[in-house]
């Protein structure tokens, strides 16, 4: 394994995005805890500022700037690690109020939970927030119906779909490069999360559990495999994630594996990365991205404009 210490040098690279999914270490989604209900959350022992702490050092000592997507309620609950990052030069994106997957509301809830978030991220930032993540990447072909509703919110950039299969979320076979989806209430560029290619099979590699799990010789490949064909990549962390420390949740094994491997090496593997490769905000990659391909909802789906539509 490389040593995650000792950078490559790839500083005249792609740009990347660096995400931070902004929550507490007890929001996880589709698993039954203590924490399930959110009367219980100020009951919760507190580790999400002294967990982005960590990762705000990390970037400052790499020269990096991140966008941090952030749960609502933590928002209202510490305005100022928000003010923080927005004065360090972060970007401050929205991961909804409640961080409840999207295919589990109305579209009467969605639009008010989303509704709520914006209101508070946008007073206390100060920022436009203008990117968007569903919790858990809960974007699926059932809950497209999101995205017009997004728009309306005045969301221009969406994160959330992940072109591989996933527990929660994932839209299996989608386009892996990003694209403008025209809406009925107008444009959104949605850039999908980094894939990358393995034994046939398509797989996250740059963030989360696959980030932990997978030696740096792969996610090393991952990001070579979409450099070279022109696409950015993305890297994604929870506050959580560099936290050996944190409090355990008695969760299905195959659950605890996938939210507790790998946490001890989290922060060396981040600061390979970071040395290695340009990260910055997802605002500064999708602004320096040429080519956005046109797509369509129509109904519950999105397809490609034929050049044809595109050129009448």
């Amino acid at each position: 394994m490389t040593n995650p210490t000792q950078p490559n040098g790839d500083h005249d690279g792609p740009l990347n995005a660096f995400c931070v999914d902004l929550e507490e270490w007890f929001h996880i989604c589709a698993a039954d805890t203590p924490y399930n209900d959110p009367e219980t959350w100020d009951d919760a022992p507190a580790h999400v500022v002294e967990d982005t702490e960590v990762l705000m050092r990390l970037l400052d000592e790499t020269g990096a700037k991140g966008t941090f997507l952030t749960v609502g309620w933590v928002a209202d609950k510490y305005p100022e690690l928000i003010k923080r990052l927005a004065d360090a030069g972060h970007e401050i994106g929205c991961h909804t109020y409640f961080h409840r997957v999207v295919f589990e509301q109305t579209p009467e809830e969605f639009e008010a939970d989303i509704e709520r978030c914006l209101t508070s991220l946008r007073d206390i930032s100060g920022q436009p927030v203008d990117a968007f993540r569903a919790p858990g990447f809960s974007m699926t072909r059932d809950c497209f119906w999101a995205y017009p509703i997004l728009r309306r919110h005045g969301i221009t950039t969406d994160v959330s779909i992940v072109p591989a299969a996933r527990d929660h979320g994932g839209v299996d076979g989608f386009t892996r490069d990003p694209f403008m989806l025209h809406t009925s209430e107008g444009e959104i560029r949605c850039f999908p999360v980094s894939v990358m290619s393995i034994a046939g099979k398509t797989v996250p590699f740059s963030g989360g559990g696959y980030l932990r799990l997978f030696p740096l010789s792969l996610v090393k490949a991952g990001y070579a495999q979409n450099h070279k064909s022109g696409r950015p990549g993305m890297s994604y962390i929870h506050p959580r994630e560099i936290n050996p420390d944190q409090p355990r949740l008695e969760l299905p094994w195959k659950k605890r594996f996938k939210y507790y491997v790998g946490i001890d090496k989290t922060l060396d593997k981040l600061r390979w990365c970071l040395r290695t490769y340009r990260f910055t905000t997802i605002a500064e990659v999708v602004n320096a991205v040429g080519d956005w391909p046109p797509y369509e909802l129509t109904g519950d789906e999105i397809h490609p404009v034929r050049a044809e539509t595109v050129s009448a």
